[in-house]
């Protein structure tokens, strides 16, 4: 288009142009411009409310998988505290069966045997801090320790009088007490002695380090659990972690919680949930196999929602950026489409202009229409290529962000790992969204792999989109990569899929390019209803446009129609008329 043209030089005024046309204008010339807006206003809601929708359903699933894992907490401590008694217990047994055979029965329990036997049967116990012996009188007589009380009575202490009183347990485990030897919380493990004759002979008890179990717990490691406990069937504090020393000994299980974990078989877990005032505690109690023992696990509902935090801040802020590039990325476009809207304007007074002059007239007119064309592919190939690499890298940092998140999460929480591949899927979906844009506009194989690539690229979508079948014949050359011809061609073949999508009803399209006789020839054959065609007329404007593009360059536009009978166009432009 000539530059010294006055409406030519009117649209070249850039944005003082812009602002004139206000946006009543801008509505009625440039239709494209509320498909932007549309467009971008759809991407920005569905954005955010799949953002919302994401982070409601992952600080749900984070929850859940909190109380999943402190069930299964529950689960591997339940077995190492069966290991750990067990271990207790296969240990007592042995010494009461060396105290009861014809030997054991023949040696006095405060004998230095016995303490050397009850030192060797203790040592490789952590949990164990001494194993001692009261006889029938409820008198200590013997200890695996050195600085063992002699005679200290201890017909009053509940590990002992359990059986004094005949209890038929085989193991007795006692209520948490402070020991008298070294004044620690210390619970008891006891089992009864018989002589020959099956009387009682006195009791075999060991003292259990509470320690030992604290220690336990707190090398497990999760920072995320607020709190483990060890219960006898009372309900009453074994031991715990933190450890507490107000509350060891308490009662911390009411009747109607211990009712209710009577009810449910040994290898299930009891979930309950506390109110904390400031949020909730999450707590999971499993009873111990062959004891009378519980173990429970608690988590704080706050700190559950610690990984969830850690997402949802990335998300939030890359969510941010993606809403400010759409909105920027929505601006050049509507600012772009405006200055094309201007320079159609400027096209039509300019063609008033000049239809009353001869030759020149027309010369100025084709080369003015020729630069349009020019201007209007310039500016879909540089707004496709924004899209394509501004929008599509950005989103692809937030796929590869996405990623890397995925990556970090443990395999066992299976559950936000599936949400992370959601959540890529759906980015997935909206980078191809803006590669199908951008292609409309301006595809980028044309210019990098030219009209052949193109036009398979366009074929396939176009049967993909509507399902109506292409058969597409190419020769073996193609157009010169990204020139005139080729855009042409291409800018042919897509007017009239679109115009076949719109109003034939075809079932079958058949396109084939062929190059004969120094002219390159380009036809598009559907079997739909046809029409009736007045070459006289001008027609619709997109058959005007391809008749305008091969006219451009020395080519000629030919379109055989009837009703019933299809629709054939076919399009011829030289190469020496273009060169």
């Amino acid at each position: 288009m000539p530059r010294d043209c006055p409406a030519v030089k009117k649209a070249w005024g850039g944005d003082l142009a812009i602002r004139s046309i206000g946006l009543d204008g801008l509505r009625r010339q440039i239709p494209s411009v509320r498909a932007v807006l549309l467009l971008s206003l759809v991407m920005i809601g569905a954005t955010v409310l799949t953002a919302a929708a994401l982070l409601v359903d992952l600080r749900q699933k984070e929850v859940a998988h909190a109380k999943r894992e402190i069930v299964s907490l529950t689960r591997i401590l339940a077995e190492q505290t069966t290991r750990t008694f067990e271990g207790v217990a296969l240990m007592m047994r042995g010494v009461r069966e060396r105290l009861t055979d014809e030997r054991g029965l023949g040696l006095e329990l405060d004998s230095e045997l016995v303490h050397l036997l009850l030192q060797a049967r203790s040592a490789g116990l952590p949990q164990v801090k001494s194993i001692f012996v009261a006889d029938r009188q409820g008198f200590g007589v013997n200890s695996s320790r050195l600085d063992f009380i002699e005679r200290l009575s201890m017909r009053d202490r509940e590990f002992f009088r359990h059986f004094s009183v005949g209890g038929d347990d085989e193991i007795y485990i006692s209520r948490p007490e402070k020991a008298h030897v070294d004044g620690f919380w210390t619970y008891y493990v006891s089992i009864r002695l018989i002589d020959a004759a099956g009387r009682f002979r006195g009791v075999l008890a060991a003292a259990i380090s509470i320690e030992y179990f604290e220690s336990l717990y707190d090398s497990i490691g999760l920072d995320f659990i607020r709190q483990i406990q060890l219960l006898n069937g009372e309900g009453i504090l074994l031991a715990g972690h933190p450890h507490d020393e107000a509350m060891v000994g308490e009662t911390l299980a009411d009747a109607a919680l211990l009712a209710q974990l009577q009810g449910i078989p040994v290898g299930d877990a009891l979930e309950t949930s506390e109110d904390l005032g400031d949020g909730r505690r999450f707590v999971a109690y499993r009873r111990i196999a062959n004891y009378p023992l519980m173990v429970s696990a608690a988590i704080d509902e706050e700190d559950a929602l610690t990984p969830w935090r850690n997402v949802m801040r990335p998300l939030v802020a890359g969510l941010g950026m993606v809403l400010l590039f759409v909105l920027a990325t929505t601006w050049l476009v509507v600012k772009s489409l405006l200055r094309r809207s201007v320079l159609e304007s400027a096209l039509k007074e300019s063609d008033e202009q000049l239809r009353h002059h001869l030759l020149e007239t027309n010369r100025q007119l084709k080369e003015l229409s020729a630069s349009l064309q020019n201007v209007r592919e310039e500016a879909r190939a540089r707004i496709a290529r924004e899209l394509h690499d501004e929008l599509g890298q950005l989103l692809t940092g937030i796929r590869m962000e996405v990623s890397w998140l995925g990556g970090r999460l443990l395999p066992e929480q299976r559950p936000l790992l599936d949400k992370v591949v959601s959540v890529k899927g759906q980015i997935d979906q909206t980078i191809a969204s803006v590669r199908r844009i951008s292609s409309e506009l301006r595809p980028l194989v044309l210019d990098d792999l030219g009209f052949a690539a193109a036009a398979g690229w366009y074929v396939d979508q176009f049967s993909a989109r509507t399902g109506l079948p292409v058969e597409l014949v190419l020769p073996d050359q193609d157009p010169e990569r990204g020139d005139a011809i080729a855009t042409a061609l291409f800018r042919v073949l897509q007017e009239s899929l679109t115009n076949v999508a719109r109003h034939s009803r075809a079932t079958l399209v058949e396109v084939r390019l062929d190059f004969r006789d120094g002219e390159w020839a380009l036809t598009v054959r559907d079997n739909g209803v046809g029409f009736v065609h007045d070459a006289g007329k001008l027609g619709d404007m997109g058959l005007v446009g391809m008749r305008e593009r091969a006219q451009m360059l020395g080519g000629r536009f030919s379109i055989e129609t009837a009703p019933g009978a299809g629709t054939v166009i076919e399009v011829f432009i030289p190469v020496e008329m273009v060169q």
